[in-house]
């Protein structure tokens, strides 16, 4: 009943499966020797099934024989590429997404293409007729695309990943190499057809094997300090915003200073000769105070007309921090103005004056004087 090789694989798969187990209850359940060992017992069980289903190739009937006897099927890498895929989506089950994405790609390739592949040598026993006729019309013309794109995302990520790890400064003078490289052997793939063989195909893999070393380097190293750093604190966000008088090293670049007309403006805060005042749209009259509407969006307009860059805060009362008994101060505020330059802030507040301790107020850090808010 069971063959010769199929006991060998039989055994390793009941081994792989019994050392999954005890190594899950005495190291880690969740560790990569589980989803090893447990990949293992899964291929020795496929192998298994194959050799239980052809008998270790031992022909029983002369119809076997004949067929036996028949043209070997071509070389094939793509089991090789299925098998690698598999690798790398148990692996990048215990380590990073992108693997076990690669290798959930890898496996799909390289089953469709050695499906594909096997069909087709069946068609006849003329090999060439088999590939060029049967296997390159039925899957050639997704083929190309497909193997394309793949190329193209492999040498953008690869690339990526050297802009990512070197400084800006370095970044330029790769940029320009690189681009130099390219259209130096453009040129030379054009205007000198003796450098269109060997030696093409001698610089396009030593650019590759380049460009796989320097991408494996650079991921393996991490990204420059500067990008690490900045994708745990996220200064440019809004959470991080900051309010003082002095300009600020993230919140400020590159502030905009200009609104669109468009914007449904309440009022506008000025500052003039060191001093903050307000006037509502369509009264040419400064105010001490402002109406706002409660939960509802409203956009307030500063404009700054001093020498001296400015920012206009509106202090929306303080809060707990959870449980740990400290209050903190809630404010918004827009990024500095220079002079004649102006910036939108939008508020929603939540609750009327009525219900806070000290109200709420609009001023201008370094200028004098304050706007109340009052909600109704």
């Amino acid at each position: 009943m069971f063959s010769s090789g199929s006991k060998y694989f039989l055994g390793i798969t009941g081994i792989s499966l019994v050392a999954s187990v005890v190594y899950a209850f005495t190291v880690n359940p969740a560790d990569l020797g589980v989803i090893a060992l447990l990949g293992l017992m899964i291929v020795g069980g496929f192998l298994a099934g194959i050799n239980l289903h052809n008998g270790d190739g031992d022909s029983a009937t002369v119809e076997e024989a004949v067929a036996a006897a028949a043209p070997a099927p071509r070389d094939s890498a793509w089991p090789a590429l299925l098998a690698l895929g598999v690798a790398l989506t148990l692996v990048g089950l215990a380590t990073v997404p992108v693997v076990f994405v690669i290798g959930l790609a890898a496996m799909l390739g390289g089953a469709a293409e050695w499906l594909t592949t096997n069909w087709a040598d069946r068609a006849s026993n003329d090999r060439r007729f088999n590939n060029d006729a049967v296997r390159t019309k039925s899957i050639g013309p997704l083929e190309y695309p497909v193997a394309s794109a793949v190329v193209l995302a492999v040498i953008a990520y690869l690339f990526s990943r050297v802009m990512l790890n070197i400084s800006k400064s370095a970044g330029a003078i790769a940029f320009i190499i690189v681009a130099s490289a390219v259209v130096t052997v453009a040129f030379l793939a054009a205007y000198k057809p003796s450098f269109r063989g060997r030696p093409l195909v001698a610089v396009l893999a030593l650019g590759g094997l380049v460009l796989v070393g320097a991408g494996a380097y650079t991921g393996i190293d991490g990204e420059r300090e500067q990008l690490v750093k900045y994708a745990k604190e996220d200064p440019y966000s809004i959470d991080h915003r900051e309010c003082g008088p002095e300009e600020g090293e993230h919140y400020d670049h590159h502030a905009g200073n200009a609104v669109n007309l468009r914007a449904n403006v309440l009022a506008t805060v000025f500052v003039k000769d060191g001093r903050a005042y307000a006037e509502l749209i369509g009264i040419k009259k400064p105010v001490n105070s402002i109406t706002v509407g409660r939960s509802n969006d409203v956009n307030i307009l500063f404009r700054n007309l001093d020498e001296k860059e400015h920012r206009m805060v509106i202090h929306l009362g303080e809060q707990k921090v959870a449980d740990t008994g400290v209050v903190e101060k809630i404010e918004n505020c827009t990024q500095l103005a220079g002079q004649n330059q102006e910036q939108l802030l939008t508020v929603n507040i939540k609750k009327p004056t009525i219900a806070m301790k000290d109200g709420y107020k609009i001023e201008v850090p370094g200028a004098e004087g304050e706007i109340k808010v009052i909600v109704p």
